[in-house]
Formats: structure tokens, C-alpha cells, sequence
């Protein structure tokens, strides 16, 4: 059987938007499971940090993991999120221009 342009051009599309959609799939994946690794090695990072003591006293900042030293570090993580929260945001927004 042979297809009508149409046709060809609808089945190239639906091709198209499955093998888009797997991409996706994978990519979710991947950063998930990278979001999870960072996860754990953050709370080794801070655990490390912190000198694995647990007080039974809490800080300033209301954990009794932290010790007050690491408000620095709290500070700069934070900071780091919201950098990276900020530049994510400006590349989908260049993103959606380009395609415009």
C-alpha cells in the first residue's frame, strides 16, 4: 500500500514524537538519578563538615547535626542553589525565544 504525501508526513511526525518522548524519558532518568547521587554527597559533605558529632544542643540555624561554624557553608549551598535556579530559568526562556 502506498501512502498519500499526507499520510507520510503524519507518520513521520508520529515517528518523530516517540523517539522525542524516549529521548525525553532517558534524559529524566539520567538526571534524576544524578540529582540523587548529588543528594547523598551533599549530606556526606555536610556530615564530613559538621565532624559527625550529633549534639544534643541545637545551633542558631535550628539543626543539631550542624555545627555554628558551618553557616558559611550553609550560606554558599543556598547561594548555589538560587545561581543555578536563576541560569536554568534563563536558558529555557532563550530556549523558547530561539524557537519562536
Amino acid at each position: 500500500m502506498k501512502y498519500s504525501k499526507e499520510d507520510a508526513l503524519k507518520e513521520i511526525k508520529r515517528r518523530a514524537r516517540v523517539i522525542r518522548q524516549k529521548h525525553d524519558k532517558r534524559m529524566l532518568n539520567a538526571l534524576s538519578a544524578a540529582a540523587g547521587f548529588t543528594l547523598i554527597a551533599l549530606f556526606a559533605v555536610i556530615g564530613s563538615i559538621s565532624g559527625s558529632e550529633v549534639s544534643k544542643s541545637q545551633t542558631d540555624y535550628g539543626a543539631f547535626i550542624l555545627s555554628t561554624e558551618t553557616g558559611g557553608y550553609v550560606l554558599t549551598a543556598v547561594l548555589g542553589f538560587v545561581l543555578g535556579v536563576c541560569v536554568t530559568l534563563l536558558i529555557r526562556q532563550l530556549k523558547k525565544k530561539n524557537r519562536q
